[in-house]
């Protein structure tokens, strides 16, 4: 393995592990300690709804981000963008671990949390892009699938770290974790800052988008070009990832809020599903992606659909039980299931529905615009809940139809993983030229 390429997938996955640490560690303080600090005027479900809405809302500008972020990425390289992306990111973090609370500022303190939530989201609106594409465009068409799933292993990890310091910090006495412990988590990340910036700053791009660059083949408009070119692409990258957002919040943070406020079991075991969630999935997650250097990514994303919906409805019979060993394993086995095959598999499918010059912009999009739907999951699933009189069977049903979405998408859509990327690009032009934008390769 080269030089730059271990570089590479260490950069990636820090950024990766940066984003999921901030964005686990914002949705565990949604759901069970941010409407206590920032809407103490507002008490019960209601509270908890506000709170999981400032979760939400960083997911609406995700889209942005990854249009100007994804766009510059196309035109002026993957590289200096990872370095804007981990500085947005890091940057909110850190602040948000010093915003006063509402008793100290009143209502200024829920405004300026939202802000930093929205600062979140733009840098995290292209992150996962920028690290998926930066890995692939550099990997062996053979272990593509692997090495492209790697970035989620950063989730995995990232999901640890912030699991496991906020549980830490819970063990304080419950006055000092409300006066400060809970800022701990967020200030620290500068730590993960630091270190992403360190393996970016001597980052290379690809020979692919070298190539495209030396042969003048980047675009000037790559947003509108690669809507133009590649909305086949775009809809396979949105329906997939309407499911991968939305079930996958819904397991990390709906749950957890479910866990406490509607069974009434501990904190602690929430955190333990999630700890062990994040410890399954780093090496669920490559196996999925190995599995998908084997057989194509279409095989993989359907059956992980498949068996999502199989389990939407034998989660919440476990659940209820409301024993411990059966909630961590629900909560496992749930999440695992879906994000080792559809997350795994997607990443390298993704890479592979786009040519070189509006790669990054199409991924971007494609995967982004969904997540206002995922973001908002576990709003939704919590209002839901409370207009079906607690009857999770609705929770269920909706499982079930965004499971579906990737089984769909990979039916119709192509299987690229046996082709290099410039033979890609050289098919995506052929069927620019001939009116099909994306022709499945089978």
């Amino acid at each position: 393995m080269e030089k730059n390429f271990k570089r590479t997938i260490m950069a990636s996955l820090i950024g990766s592990v940066l984003e999921w640490y901030d964005y686990n560690l914002y949705g565990l303080m949604s759901a069970l300690v941010f409407n206590k600090l920032f809407f103490s005027d507002i008490e019960g479900s209601v509270g908890v709804l506000l709170s999981l809405a400032t979760f939400g809302i960083g997911f609406l500008v995700r889209p942005i981000g990854g249009i100007i972020f994804g766009s510059l990425g196309d035109r002026l390289g993957r590289s200096k963008v990872l370095i804007i992306t981990i500085l947005l990111m890091g940057t909110a973090s850190t602040l948000i671990g010093l915003v006063p609370t509402y008793n100290t500022i009143g209502y200024w303190a829920p405004l300026i949390l939202v802000f930093l939530r929205i600062l979140q989201g733009l840098g995290a609106g292209s992150e996962y892009a920028g690290a998926v594409i930066a890995i692939a465009e550099n990997a062996p068409i053979k272990r593509r699938g692997f090495y492209a799933s790697l970035p989620y292993v950063g989730v995995s990890i990232g999901i640890l770290l912030s699991s496991g310091i906020f549980g830490l910090m819970k063990m304080l006495p419950q006055s000092d974790f409300m006066a400060w412990g809970w800022r701990v988590p967020f200030v620290i990340s500068i730590i993960l800052v630091i270190v992403g910036l360190v393996l970016r700053a001597k980052l290379q791009d690809s020979p692919v988008f070298e190539k495209a660059k030396q042969q003048q083949k980047r675009v000037k408009h790559p947003t509108i070009t690669a809507i133009r070119t590649a909305p086949k692409g775009i809809i396979l990258a949105w329906m997939t990832s309407t499911a991968e957002n939305s079930v996958g919040y819904f397991f990390q943070t709906f749950l957890v809020a479910y866990v406490v406020s509607n069974l009434h079991m501990s904190e602690s075991l929430t955190l333990l599903s999630l700890t062990a969630l994040g410890f399954v999935n780093i090496f669920s997650i490559p196996l999925m992606g190995l599995l998908s250097d084997k057989v194509g990514r279409r095989p993989v994303i359907m059956g992980g659909g498949i068996a999502s919906a199989l389990f939407a409805f034998p989660l919440f019979w476990l659940l209820d039980t409301k024993s411990p060993i059966l909630i961590v394993l629900s909560i496992v086995v749930g999440s695992c299931i879906f994000k080792g095959a559809i997350t795994a598999a997607q990443a390298a499918w993704f890479t592979e529905l786009y040519s070189t010059e509006i790669r990054y912009t199409a991924f971007a999009v494609g995967r982004e615009f969904p997540t206002i739907i995922g973001g908002l999951t576990p709003t939704i699933a919590s209002g839901v809940l409370i207009l079906s009189n607690g009857h999770t069977w609705v929770i269920s049903l909706l499982i079930v139809i965004f499971s579906i979405l990737p089984f769909i998408a990979a039916l119709i859509g192509p299987e690229n993983s046996h082709l290099s990327l410039n033979e890609i690009n050289n098919n995506q032009q052929k069927n620019q030229k001939n009116g099909s934008i994306l022709k499945a390769s089978n």
